[in-house]
């Protein structure tokens, strides 16, 4: 009977959850969902999985991306072969990654810039704006100039006219001509 009134209390929460999320009220739909998972506690099955979900996306529209991946990694898990997990851990892994490349950038952690990147180019986002220009930077960084100035003439083909792109192209050039004479 304990079980049967658990069970209630938990159809009941995500019934609330899915209500508050559906009207944008994330905040609100995630307490409701982490209470329903804190009742299940131990329970493994659809509703579980469905309470998970509902608190990823919950995490993403909050954009607490990080936590939204850790749970995604969790369902892949469990079912590595589901496509849907797969779909929504890459789509957040990409944003985390981006994130932290460009972050890692500019905190000069050029080790960490150089790993995220391998990780940005598997989910293959190398030719996202942000990872393009980044990527530039990153040479930059390096002090690999002529990668750096391939990097942004690329960049700049792309998307001419952006203004801190050709600021960079024109230090590189700088650089390049220093170097070389």
């Amino acid at each position: 009977m304990l079980l049967s009134c658990n069970n209630k209390k938990i159809l009941q929460y995500k019934s609330y959850g899915i209500d508050y999320l559906e009207n944008s009220n994330y905040e609100e739909a995630l307490t409701y969902f982490e209470e329903a998972i804190k009742l299940g506690a131990g329970e493994v099955g659809i509703t579980q999985y469905e309470l998970l979900l509902y608190k990823a996306e919950c995490l993403f529209m909050l954009k607490r991306y990080s936590e939204a991946k850790d749970i995604y990694k969790i369902l892949l898990s469990i079912d590595k072969n589901n496509r849907q997990y797969k779909e929504l851990y890459n789509n957040v892994s990409s944003i985390v990654n981006l994130v932290e490349f460009k972050s890692a950038i500019d905190d000069n952690n050029i080790e960490k810039a150089d790993g995220i990147f391998v990780e940005l180019r598997e989910l293959g986002l190398e030719h996202e704006k942000s990872v393009m220009y980044n990527q530039a930077v990153l040479y930059e960084k390096k002090g690999e100039w002529k990668n750096a100035a391939n990097a942004f003439n690329y960049y700049l083909k792309q998307y001419p006219g952006d203004e801190g792109a050709l600021h960079e192209l024109e230090f590189i050039n700088a650089q390049l001509n220093n170097v070389n004479n």
